[in-house]
Formats: structure tokens, sequence, C-alpha cells
């Protein structure tokens, strides 16, 4: 009779929590839209693009607006060269490289100019100095005992070099052409690990292996890439910045913030977000097998 009665109680306090639960819409004020800067260009010999976007709401489900009809102009300030972008009227200004040429060069100062509805966005970066890939390691792995996938695991072997001052770099990884870009995917590394204690130290393992995400696999043939970009300090604390916001969730979540932007606008009134950075690349490829 005791476990009846525990039973009893057990399903009427469920009945009772579940019956106090409203559901509440949470109903935010609408701003105006701002134009949003994606501009990562680096030194490798292909078409580059910067992409321009409105913002949105914060709980859309739609894409970003474009924006189209601006003016897009990259230019070196160390040798005076310009390099115009082309408006796709997509969202996308692309430039497309000389095959022999490229526009990003190491020690290069550089700077981005938008002009949109009489309003100039700029922004300045700096080329440093990249790091090589110098081969990628290819490991199977097992089904787990309990079930799950099976397949093949990768990880990079690089060193960072010697330097009196900290090198900063965003290793991307792609599988057979897509890029793991998840906020949880961002792969980042000062010198050799997470701090300039570890210069001209090879990339530690936590930082090698993150090139196959956690929960993923890559089979045999597919094709691995890695790339090593060289970013500033500031590039490196932006994206870290990303990725803590677009993983911020669960119990100890805290309270969303607005990511800090390197685009300033010559109007005061008038607000950008965004990000502008010149990279030089190592990478290197493989087929699985």
């Amino acid at each position: 009779m005791k476990k009846l009665n525990k039973l009893f109680y057990f399903i009427a306090m469920v009945v009772f929590f579940t019956s106090c639960e409203d559901v509440i819409q949470v109903k935010l004020d609408k701003g105006n839209p701002l134009v949003t800067v994606d501009a990562f260009v680096n030194n490798m010999r292909s078409e580059q693009k910067i992409r321009l976007t409105y913002t949105n709401d914060y709980f859309a489900k739609t894409k970003n607006d474009p924006v189209i009809g601006a003016t897009v102009v990259v230019k070196d300030l160390t040798n005076g060269v310009s390099y115009n972008f082309t408006d796709k009227s997509n969202g996308d200004y692309v430039f497309t490289n000389n095959p022999t040429d490229t526009i990003a060069r190491v020690n290069h100062n550089y700077e981005l100019t938008i002009n949109f509805k009489g309003v100039n966005y700029t922004a300045t970066s700096k080329v440093n100095r990249t790091s090589s890939v110098d081969s990628i390691d290819v490991v199977y792995k097992e089904a787990g005992a309990f079930g799950g996938e099976a397949g093949y695991k990768c990880a990079f072997l690089g060193f960072d070099p010697l330097g009196d001052d900290a090198d900063y770099y965003w290793i991307k990884s792609y599988r057979n052409g897509d890029m793991f870009n998840k906020g949880q995917e961002i792969n980042l590394a000062c010198d050799g690990a997470y701090s300039h204690a570890a210069d001209g130290f090879p990339f530690i393992p936590p930082i090698a292996e993150s090139i196959t995400p956690g929960g993923e696999f890559f089979q045999k043939f597919d094709v691995v890439r890695v790339e090593i970009h060289s970013i500033s300090e500031q590039t490196w604390n932006f994206l870290f910045q990303v990725q803590s916001q677009t993983t911020n969730s669960g119990l100890f979540a805290t309270t969303p913030e607005n990511i800090k932007s390197n685009v300033s606008s010559s109007d005061a009134n008038v607000k950008v977000v965004g990000w502008f950075s010149m990279s030089a690349v190592g990478y290197r490829e493989k087929i699985v097998q």
C-alpha cells in the first residue's frame, strides 16, 4: 500500500507541475537593420570574396538581406595598389586574382573602403606570416562498443616559427570541400598552443586533432584539407568572441552581447558590425585511404 501511495503522489506532482507551465512569447523591439561586413581576404590565388548584408531580427528564420550597390575597394597601403571588388548583386563582392598573383602580401598593410548610400565604412589590417602544414595523419577508429559510427580521424603536423612576437592563427579544416564552420569548430591558436609560451613548438594535439571536430569522421576517399590562416591578435579576440556567443547556451549561459567590430563609419549616426582581416595561408590536402 505504501508503494501505491508513493506512485499516486508522484503522478499528482507531475500533473501539478505540468499544469503550471505557461508558454511565454518573447517580443523584442525591432531596430533598424545595420550593415554587416564579412571581409576575410587571403593570399591564395583564388577568387576573393567580401560579403555585405543587413542584420536580421534575433528570432528570424530567414537569411539576411544582401547589401547591393556598394563600392568595395581593398587598398595595399604599402605599395599603393588598389583592388576593386565586383558587385554580384547577391551580397557578394568578388575579386578574381591573376593565377600568378595575389592580393595579400606578408608584412603589407591594407585598408578596406566601402561606400554605400553616401556613407564610407573603413577598416585596416596587416598580413602577418603564417605556418605550413607539414603532413596530415590519418587513423582509423572502430565503432564504439555500444554502437556509433566508425571512420577516420585526421590530425596535422605543423610548427610555429620562432619569433619575438606572438603568432596568431585560425586553423580551418574541410571535408570534401565543405568547411567545418560551427561555433564550436572554430580552431584558434597562439603560437603552437594558446599562448606565446609555445613559441617555435609544434601545434599541440588539442589543436592538431581538432581538424576532425568532435563527433565527426572522415570516410575512405574523402578529401581532408587543412588551412592555417595568419591573423592579428585583434582578429583572434574577435573570433574568440564569435565562438563564445555562438556556443552560449545551457544552464550557465551568460547574457548575449554585441561582438566588437573593427569597421568604422564616416557618419556617427550610422552603426556597422563585422570584421576585416587579411591573412597569409599555409595549406595541405590529402585523400583518406
